[in-house]
């Protein structure tokens, strides 16, 4: 996406959602914005005016957010926020920010992004709020009925802290091309019939894709580093493995 073709908006907040413990969906009417093509996967960035402690007085902050909706959904855009106990930007998004503030604006950027006809299968690799642009993807490709075999390998520390879960499952019952496998690293005694631990070499050498399959990354910088090696250890081309840090 060319500078040219970023936007400066200023958006009203419409919805916002708790995901999880940690995760809260902010959704924004586009109103006189429309349109503003996207590509799933791609972000925005909002900027804000608020405390600076370091410097005890109000400041500017800024923050990349992927969207989490398909650039199908016309009239709005969301974001998932991950409260950061040291940030500024998110901490000020979930205590301070309401429905019907309005934010400054900014993209789309990015290229961590699906695009239609490069494969007919992509496995989606998350931890954490690394699941964000995914759901974009995944929205994206089941709204238009693409012909694409989506395999979704998320992690999260404990059951309650996946986002969209529910969202999924029900869209794995409607749709033969979508599959969901979810990882918990840290059981903390709830309930849990999944798998347990993080995907490792031999979870990846079970699961790999046919040859010329897709595979994105996102999440923290270790996991990112851990599985693209690897995935390149067991024979996946290294300009098949797409990446997006947290």
């Amino acid at each position: 996406m060319a500078a040219r073709d970023q936007k400066e908006m200023k958006l009203v907040v419409t919805e916002i959602r708790q995901e999880t413990a940690e995760i809260k969906s902010f959704q924004f009417a586009l109103g006189s914005y429309k349109p503003f093509p996207f590509r799933p996967g791609q972000f925005i960035i909002i900027t804000a005016e608020i405390w600076n402690p370091r410097r005890n007085r109000m400041g500017p902050a800024n923050r990349a957010f992927s969207l989490s909706s398909s650039p199908t959904e016309e009239d709005s855009i969301e974001i998932a926020a991950k409260r950061y106990l040291n940030g500024r930007l998110t901490p000020w998004l979930h205590d301070t920010v309401k429905t019907g503030d309005v934010l400054n604006v900014k993209g789309p950027e990015g290229q961590f992004v699906f695009t239609e006809g490069e494969s007919r299968e992509i496995v989606l690799i998350a931890g954490g709020i690394g699941i964000a642009p995914y759901r974009s993807m995944i929205r994206y490709i089941l709204a238009r009925g693409l012909p694409v075999q989506v395999k979704l390998f998320y992690s999260a520390r404990t059951p309650a802290d996946f986002a969209y879960k529910s969202e999924f499952d029900a869209a794995i019952k409607q749709h033969a091309n979508l599959r969901c496998i979810y990882t918990i690293t840290r059981p903390d005694g709830t309930p849990w019939t999944g798998r347990v631990g993080r995907f490792d070499e031999a979870f990846f050498r079970d699961h790999l894709g046919p040859v010329g399959t897709l595979y994105y990354l996102c999440g923290p910088d270790r996991m990112i580093k851990e599985q693209a090696q690897i995935l390149t250890a067991l024979g996946v081309p290294y300009p098949l493995i797409r990446s997006e840090r947290w």
